[in-house]
């Protein structure tokens, strides 16, 4: 039996479910990408050090963290019933098919929660409200509460940031006085990090 016989089978299932829903592969790897404006839904099927098989992860990358070349899980869940080891291609692939089409129920759920910067500056600020852990999770807030709008409160959050996203933080500061340069200077991270995974320009229907 291949060594890597439970890859293959991973990548076609994850073909099958994800493709239509705007999903495509990442290189060789096993994590699925597709374009949700100013974010990605990412879904990865997680190996083990252990054993043949796969986790499912899916998550968010917000594209306004000006780290093109990291591919940040900002928002992460395990889906799922846990690690699916591989035994045998007919045991493996009905198993894996089910975990892809939870993928896609999960990515669709996130589509809801998040089709608009203002609906997701909304959700991400009760979040924090409700004691969302870090200084990411601030930082993300402040960009979409500025975009959205809501200066002050971006202001409030970038000053809270004091760590590993000081830096962006600092940036986005600069330019909190100028609705118009803000909006502009996001939208150009936003930009550079589409084009890191090619995905073209921001769609017009977009509003940022």
């Amino acid at each position: 039996m291949a060594d890597n016989e439970h890859g293959r089978i991973i990548a076609s299932q994850a073909k099958i479910a994800l493709q239509p829903s705007g999903f495509r592969r990442k290189g060789q790897s096993r994590t699925w990408l597709a374009d949700r404006g100013f974010w990605l839904s990412v879904v990865e099927f997680q190996p083990s050090s252990w054993s043949r098989g796969t986790y499912l992860n899916v998550a968010v990358h917000w594209l306004w963290g000006s780290l093109p070349q990291t591919l940040t899980f900002d928002r992460s869940e395990r889906v799922g019933g846990g690690f699916v080891e591989f035994q045998s291609p007919e045991q493996f692939v009905p198993l894996v098919g089910q975990m892809a089409r939870e993928a896609v129920e999960m990515d669709q759920v996130h589509r809801s929660m998040f089709p608009s910067v203002q609906a997701t500056a909304t959700i991400l600020m009760n979040e924090l409200q409700l004691g969302a852990y870090g200084e990411w999770a601030a930082f993300h807030a402040g960009v979409a509460a500025g975009l959205a709008g809501d200066f002050e409160t971006a202001r409030r959050l970038f000053e809270s940031v004091r760590r590993h996203a000081a830096s962006q933080a600092q940036v986005l500061l600069a330019y909190i006085d100028d609705p118009v340069t803000f909006r502009s200077h996001v939208r150009g991270i936003i930009e550079a990090e589409r084009a890191y995974y090619g995905l073209g320009v921001l769609p017009a229907a977009v509003v940022i």
